[in-house]
């Protein structure tokens, strides 16, 4: 029985979410969706998460208690990792929660031997994309598999939000009773009007709105990590901007690549063509500033930018992996490319700026499969189905 109170048709719940990094990514996203979301529904919610970013600021706009472990970090360190376990474990001794729901690979990782270790009923772990499915050396995808499993084995349930990692999912051994498909939902944003995006996009690459208003603009929105792929978006732009000379590409975002990136751009010849923003918060709010947007990506789950720039109507060119293909059908609502291919993903951009009456078509598509099929209300009520199977068990 869970903590709280049970009548018939209520269970109110205890539910500590724990992730490793506290930016505003995909996953950062999706916890602050859900725990608000409970929050709505009278649930306990707590968030305990890596260092002190936005998505703390945002849970305790929301009046959302956070926990920061500052120990906590995507990158292997054994000394800090140990110190994270101990106030995970601690933290968890104090709380008592009835749910313990974990995202990304490291809280889920520690977080579900603390939680087994403190007898934690319910115990979730949501993949926001296999580790292992990126571009690694083999024997270090091994052991990040190895692992994987281990976490799914600690875990009672583990949530895939895309089919191809679900059915990745089920080759490893003794999980195919603990393991759920529940794809992301989105609310839709509130948009900014096509010269109110780009007025405010301009001013960060100086750019006025008249000029702007010439310009095929190419964007993503996407960390600066080399999982996003950005330096064959960068390479494909070279050829896109010799073909057409209308064109630009903008990256929304921060992270660890983008030195890197600025000097590529720069050696290149592209800091006209090519511009990096840096962090915009709420980014989605100026998709309408694009005319197309991009995803590189060489390792995805089911990335919240194609959803939310499918709800802003954008046609999208974007790499089959993860779960991509699920959200956009190639040749009906959008352009699908090979990763790691910037003559095919050129390509792909320049077919998108030559069809401009195929490109609304594209994204009028791709606005009704996300509206039918990634509902945010559909998405919270399967997992709440699932906290309280679990919970009461």
């Amino acid at each position: 029985m869970a903590n709280g109170s049970i009548s018939a048709t209520v269970i109110v719940m205890k539910i500590l979410y724990i992730i490793t990094k506290s930016n505003w990514g995909g996953a950062q996203k999706n916890v602050f969706e859900l725990a608000r979301m409970m929050k709505e529904k009278s649930h306990a919610v707590s968030v305990a998460l890596g260092g002190a970013g936005i998505l703390q600021k945002r849970l305790e706009d929301e009046g959302i208690k956070t926990y920061s472990i500052l120990s906590l970090e995507r990158d292997i360190s054994a000394k800090r990792d140990a110190i994270s376990f101990k106030e995970i474990y601690s933290l968890i001794k104090r709380e008592k929660p009835d749910i313990l729901h974990l995202h990304s690979p490291k809280a889920a990782g520690i977080g579900a031997l603390a939680g087994r270790l403190r007898k934690v009923k319910s115990i979730i772990v949501t993949v926001h994309g296999w580790s292992f499915n990126e571009d690694r050396p083999m024997g270090q995808k091994i052991i990040i598999a190895f692992f994987s499993w281990l976490t799914m084995i600690f875990a009672h349930k583990t949530i895939l939000l895309s089919r191809r990692e679900y059915e990745q999912a089920l080759h490893f051994p003794g999980i195919k009773e603990k393991v759920a498909l529940i794809p992301l939902g989105i609310k839709p944003p509130i948009f900014m009007s096509i010269d109110g995006a780009r007025q405010t996009i301009g001013k960060l690459i100086g750019m006025d709105l008249t000029e702007m208003s010439k310009k095929i603009v190419i964007g993503t929105i996407a960390e600066l990590h080399p999982n996003k792929g950005l330096s064959y978006l960068v390479t494909a732009m070279k050829q896109v901007s010799k073909d057409h000379s209308e064109a630009i590409c903008i990256i929304v975002g921060d992270g660890e690549d983008a030195a890197t990136l600025y000097l590529m751009i720069k050696e290149m010849e592209l800091t006209d063509i090519v511009y990096l923003t840096g962090n915009i918060e709420n980014a989605a709010e100026y998709l309408k500033a694009f005319n197309i947007f991009v995803l590189s990506s060489l390792k995805e789950g089911l990335p919240y930018t194609i959803l939310e720039a499918g709800c802003a109507s954008l046609p999208v060119v974007a790499t089959t992996v993860g779960g991509i293909p699920e959200i956009v059908e190639d040749m009906r609502s959008g352009v699908l490319v090979q990763p790691k291919n910037s003559r095919e993903l050129a390509h792909a951009l320049s077919f998108m700026i030559e069809h401009p009456t195929m490109r609304k078509q594209y994204g009028t598509s791709l606005r009704e499969a996300v509206i039918q099929k990634f509902s945010l209300e559909k998405m919270v009520e399967k997992i709440e189905s699932l906290y309280k199977t679990t919970a009461v068990r």
